[in-house]
């Protein structure tokens, strides 16, 4: 049977707006100068980045000189945690990008992680604990870092109230808001924090570009040799097209935020009733569903009659061949058998862990969509609880 395709993984990457190809392509045609080189092309190149910059950063309520453009999320949280840092705390289910970052600093940084909370989230009591009985050893900036919203969960943060916390002890505070674009105020989230990390394709732009929010003042050296772009920030030749691509989209992204979730809040209860009615016995919901977690993340766990999860790529790969396409969890993580690490790491056992499935939606996401997944859902489910009976 052919099935109309049904896209629920915009955590992952979602399809670029049409506005915002039409403003990137006189800059993957016609406009090709490079915005180093001083003669006209090149100074034309040079001016659309500066009025994207200085778009961008009215959208964040920063100034100009506090946005790097950067060819996506994982360089920016890489190069935040190539800064020199007296300790670093932050927690065991952050993004890939943070965690593998972590795991390379050198023995002498003490890592500290906040244990969270079963909803996902790190309490700020938590956090007070830990630095209570920590007592800095160096003359090096500490570093906090957290993500605003959990990409595998959809669990929020408490920034504002962490950044309270971690000020009175002089930390510098970086957020992964990867996931916040379109679920939250992002305006209001910079004032709180150093570092912010945005990515271009999670909110209709292009792949391979991104922001790094650095707020005035804050030590920084480009963890990139090369040339001297983006105020000897981030070394390479700036990708004008992206740039252009990602200003768009954010702008779209930050104008229809609002109705954008509500919106997804009503397709996250039609998806998380119907799954209910159709699997009550054979489905756990993993994100904190309600206020607690941004309403395009919708993490569930498909088990069996033992109790025990079904096999999640089994599952994405039925779903895959019902026009479905669903992920494990992070897209970083994808064609790993592991179970997920932020799951286990809440305390899921393995075996329930491996049956776990991340659906992810966005403001173009249909009722009719939802709808039909939700049969499709439990269909699969249903083929594959016969098969192993």
């Amino acid at each position: 049977m052919r099935y109309e395709p049904v896209y629920l993984d915009h955590a992952a990457t979602s399809p670029m707006w049409p506005e915002v190809l039409d403003a990137m392509m006189p800059y993957l045609t016609s406009e090709y100068g490079n915005p180093s080189a001083v003669y006209g092309p090149g100074r034309k190149a040079r001016h659309q980045v500066e009025k994207c910059r200085g778009e961008v950063a009215e959208l964040l309520g920063v100034g100009p000189g506090e946005i790097v453009f950067t060819s996506g999320g994982s360089e920016s949280n890489n190069a935040v945690f190539h800064q020199p840092a007296s300790s670093v705390l932050t927690s065991p289910i952050e993004h890939e990008s943070v965690r593998e970052c972590v795991k390379r600093l050198p023995g002498s940084i003490p890592v500290l992680l906040a244990t969270p909370e079963s909803t996902g989230a790190i309490s700020v009591a938590e956090v007070e604990k830990i630095l209570r009985n920590h007592s800095r050893h160096s003359e090096l900036t500490p570093l906090a870092s957290f993500m605003a919203v959990n990409n595998e969960l959809g669990t929020f943060n408490p920034i504002a109230e962490l950044s309270t916390v971690l000020k009175a002890r002089d930390y510098l505070f970086h957020t992964d808001a990867v996931q916040a674009a379109g679920v939250l105020n992002l305006a209001e989230l910079t004032p709180f924090v150093d570092f912010m990390t945005l990515s271009g394709h999670k909110m209709g732009g292009p792949k391979g570009v991104g922001v790094l929010m650095i707020k005035a003042g804050t030590p920084f050296t480009s963890y990139l040799a090369g040339g001297s772009q983006e105020q000897e920030r981030r070394a390479g030749t700036e990708n004008v097209a992206a740039i252009v691509g990602f200003t768009r989209a954010l702008e779209r992204t930050v104008q229809e935020r609002a109705e954008a979730t509500s919106k997804m809040q009503v397709l996250r209860s039609v998806l998380v009733d119907g799954l209910t009615q159709l699997l009550p016995d054979n489905i756990r919901f993993n994100s904190p569903l309600g206020s607690l977690s941004s309403p395009h993340i919708i993490n569930f766990v498909c088990l069996d009659e033992d109790g025990e999860g079904l096999d999640g790529e089994m599952l994405i790969l039925g779903l895959d061949m019902n026009g479905v396409f669903v992920s494990a969890g992070s897209a970083c993580s994808s064609g790993t058998l592991k179970a997920s690490k932020v799951l286990t790491t809440l305390g899921m056992s393995e075996k329930v862990a491996k049956g776990a499935i991340r659906v992810s939606i966005c403001s173009r996401t249909t009722l009719i969509e939802i709808e039909e997944a939700v049969v499709r859902i439990g269909q699969t489910v249903d083929r594959m609880l016969k098969v192993k009976a």
